[in-house]
Parts: structure tokens; C-alpha cells; sequence
């Protein structure tokens, strides 16, 4: 009751907050942008107390002794902090230069906040690009996979017409079928590499574009036609519908074709 009722008590409590207030206000140090600020509190906070102190006569010697220990304490008690926020974030930067990339800095930074923020943000980075790295590994496999396997085709084509063609009881016209066949087939392996060049530089950086005015309504006739054989074999149904006048782009003729082709 008395020291929730009686005056004096009411007015340490408030000193008491007061106190930790402004302890609060002076310490908060930020060493991103107001670092003039900071230092500018602390000299005023200092040079408010040391006046006191002088206000005091002889009694402003033990206030100076006394002042001296607080201050001693305070500024060990703040390095020490300081001390453990640091080695916090030398710690979460080990783990990450260790290949730790689900590290969390929850814990109160103080001075090092934007330190730590910045760390995050690198964090953040970091996973995004180890995502990007397995998309990009998965995407090569798969490129590896697929180019083995069209390769194969028309190379194992190739290997059996040559063997029907060492047969010397073939007739003149099916000698000139295996020939054609062979032909269409070297063609297509040889386009198949020129692909998997073009992927090289593509993902190295390397593609040159040769761009020139190009009517996109006419290549996709162009397309449409030399491909007729194979859009009548399959099974689809295409729909066309082309504007009477030509529309002029600046484009690669070439791979804009290939683009249509692949379509």
C-alpha cells in the first residue's frame, strides 16, 4: 500500500521512467543516416549532467565519483549489448556463407537493424537464385534428354538404310528410295544440331539477331504451306485467319519461322 499510495513513491516511479526514457533516447544510435544526431544527444545529455554536478560545490565531487561509476556501468552494460548483437550478426553471416540460407534474426539488433535487414534481403536474394539454379540444371537435363532422344531417330533411320543399302540384291529403285530416305534423314539430324548450337548460344548469350521488316502474315503462309504434308497427317484441325493486309514487324525472319514451325 505504501508503495503504491505514498507520494514518494510516485514521484521515484516517475523519475524512475523518466530516467529509463531518456537512457532509452540518448543510447538509440543509428548509424545509417542520423550518426550526428546521436553523437549530438549523448554531448547534450553529458554536458546537462556535468553542469549539475558543478551547481553542487564540493557535494559535485562525490556526484562526479558516483556519475563516473553509473556511467561506467551504463556504458558496459551498453557494450555489452552492443557486443552481442554483433557477434548475432556475425553469426548469421557465417551460417549463410556456410550455404544456411533459412537463418531468421528475430532477436532486438539495436544499432546493427539495418545491418540485419540488409542480411535478409541478401537472404532473400540468395534463395531465389539457388531456385533459379535448379530450374535452370532441371531445364538442362531435360534439354539433354530430349536432344539424345531426337538424335537417336534419325541416326538409328540412318544406320538401317545404310545396312539395306550394303544388300546387293536391292532393286535400282528401292536403292534410290534408301538414298532419298537417307537424305531426308541426314537433313533432319543435321537441323537437330543446328538447334542444339543455337541453345548453346542462347544460354551463353551469344544469339545475334538479324532484324528486318518482315510481313508476319506472309511467313505464316509460307509456314503453312511447306508443312501442309504434315498438317493433313495429323490429327488436328487448323483454323486460319489471316488480315488481307500485311503486317510489317522488325523481326529475325529466320527464327521467326522456326517459331512458326515449332507452333
Amino acid at each position: 500500500y505504501i508503495k503504491n499510495q505514498t507520494l514518494i513513491f510516485k514521484v521515484c516511479r516517475w523519475i524512475k521512467k523518466k530516467c529509463v526514457g531518456m537512457y532509452n533516447y540518448v543510447t538509440d544510435i543509428d548509424i545509417n543516416n542520423n550518426m550526428e544526431k546521436s553523437i549530438f544527444k549523448i554531448v547534450i545529455a553529458n554536458f546537462l549532467i556535468v553542469t549539475l554536478l558543478c551547481c553542487l560545490w564540493f557535494g559535485g565531487a562525490v556526484g562526479a565519483i558516483i556519475y563516473s561509476v553509473l556511467l561506467y556501468v551504463l556504458l558496459r552494460k551498453y557494450g555489452q549489448k552492443i557486443q552481442a548483437q554483433y557477434h548475432s550478426i556475425l553469426h548469421a553471416t557465417q551460417q549463410m556463407a556456410d550455404g544456411d540460407l533459412k537463418i531468421s534474426l528475430d532477436e532486438e539488433l539495436g544499432v546493427f537493424e539495418p545491418i540485419g535487414k540488409s542480411l535478409e534481403d541478401v537472404q532473400v536474394g540468395f534463395q531465389k537464385a539457388v531456385i533459379e539454379e535448379a530450374k535452370s540444371q532441371n531445364m538442362k537435363t531435360e534439354l539433354i534428354t530430349n536432344v539424345s532422344h531426337d538424335l537417336k531417330t534419325p541416326l538409328t533411320a540412318i544406320i538401317t538404310y545404310v545396312d539395306l543399302l550394303k544388300n546387293e540384291n536391292i532393286t535400282e529403285e528401292e536403292r534410290k528410295s534408301y538414298i532419298a530416305t537417307l537424305d531426308q534423314k541426314s537433313q533432319r539430324l543435321k537441323v537437330l544440331i543446328e538447334d542444339l548450337f543455337e541453345v548453346s548460344k542462347a544460354h551463353s548469350g551469344n544469339v545475334k539477331m538479324n532484324f528486318m521488316s518482315i510481313d508476319v502474315v506472309s511467313l505464316l503462309k509460307q509456314v503453312r504451306s511447306e508443312m501442309s504434308e504434315q498438317i493433313e497427317n495429323s490429327e488436328l484441325q487448323f483454323r486460319w485467319s489471316f488480315p488481307e493486309e500485311k503486317v510489317i514487324l522488325q523481326l529475325d525472319g529466320q527464327r521467326t519461322y522456326r517459331v512458326f514451325e515449332n507452333l
